[in-house]
């Protein structure tokens, strides 16, 4: 079989830029629709209880976030006493939190980037954010455990906005994938 002159057969595997730009949750299969649901179900509820966890061992404020990285000198009035956390504390502590969480972040990150809304720009920015936000807060933790205290406030801002973000991406994603499917 030849091809006659002109006519070019696109690479094995590679997708017309139009139907790449048609790719959303309402043409994939129902198999992987139901994965992205229970990805994403199963994510909310694990960050929700790493939130718990959170409040918990800081109370959610700047003097508990200083005190879980920085320690305690006097530890009156509280349950355990808190020491600063070692080097290589905070080494694992950031190590194992930036690559769990930039995968938590690429999955709900693809996930948003099928829906059929918020609008394109809205995406981009949702997708992006969490990236930046996990950057800020970890360096704002080192800066905190090692320059100055204050620190725990743009840890704490970052965090929530990281947060926010990533709870505005589930809200998105579940809504296309719990609700009825439309193909068009």
């Amino acid at each position: 079989m030849s091809r006659s002159a002109g006519s070019a057969d696109p690479q094995p595997g590679a997708l017309e830029l139009s139907r790449v730009s048609q790719l959303t949750w309402a043409v994939l299969p129902e198999a992987v629709r139901t994965v992205g649901r229970w990805i994403t179900i199963l994510q909310v509820i694990g960050y929700t209880t790493s939130l718990v966890f959170i409040y918990h061992t800081t109370n959610m404020s700047a003097a508990g976030v200083e005190g879980r990285y920085r320690g305690v000198e006097d530890a009156a009035g509280s349950d355990a006493m808190q020491f600063p956390k070692s080097l290589d504390e905070m080494l694992t502590v950031t190590h194992t939190h930036l690559l769990s969480m930039a995968a938590i972040f690429a999955f709900s990150g693809l996930a948003l980037a099928l829906c059929a809304r918020p609008s394109e720009r809205w995406r981009r920015l949702l997708i992006a954010e969490p990236f930046v936000a996990l950057l800020v807060s970890f360096t704002a933790m080192w800066l905190m455990r090692y320059v100055d205290p204050r620190f725990s406030l743009l840890l704490m801002l970052s965090s929530g906005l990281m947060a926010a973000t990533f709870y505005a991406q589930s809200f998105f994603v579940l809504r296309e994938l719990l609700g009825r499917r439309d193909l068009g």
